[in-house]
């Protein structure tokens, strides 16, 4: 049981470690995974906890992934008119556009994968606890 515990911490060290140091690019999955896992460590004994916990900065960083705006490009209006456009699109081809500087919100994007990742701990819960009880 010891040596159990102990690879849980390490392997959430590591990931908050990994993460941090990567936090730029790629590390905020591994970070927040290793974050979930430390705070749900009093009931690693249970996987109906700890698996849902586990997967929502996943279905987070998913969601977030697919719907924020990648990227940008920026035209002016031909023929000395005043004026520019810009269009910004996302993995699944939604256009953001607007004029002159054009900003597209993340705040949309944002608050999905926070609701995609409520949802996957709540089926990931409901799913978990009904195969403990039939066990």
């Amino acid at each position: 049981m010891i040596v159990g515990t102990f690879a849980y911490f390490g392997l959430a060290i590591v990931l908050c470690a990994v993460g941090f140091v990567a936090i730029l690019s790629i590390g905020a999955p591994f970070f927040l995974t290793g974050i979930a896992m430390l705070v749900v460590s009093p009931w690693r004994a249970r996987k109906d906890v700890v698996w849902p916990v586990i997967a929502a900065p996943w279905a987070f960083t998913v969601t977030y992934i697919l719907l924020a705006p990648l990227s940008c490009t920026g035209t002016d209006v031909p023929g000395g008119q005043t004026g520019s456009r810009t269009e910004c699109s996302n993995i699944l081809g939604i256009d953001y556009r607007g004029g002159g500087s054009y900003d597209p919100p993340l705040l949309p994007a944002l608050l999905v994968g926070l609701v995609a990742a409520g949802i996957t701990v709540a089926v990931l819960r409901r799913l978990l606890a009904r195969r403990r009880v039939g066990a």
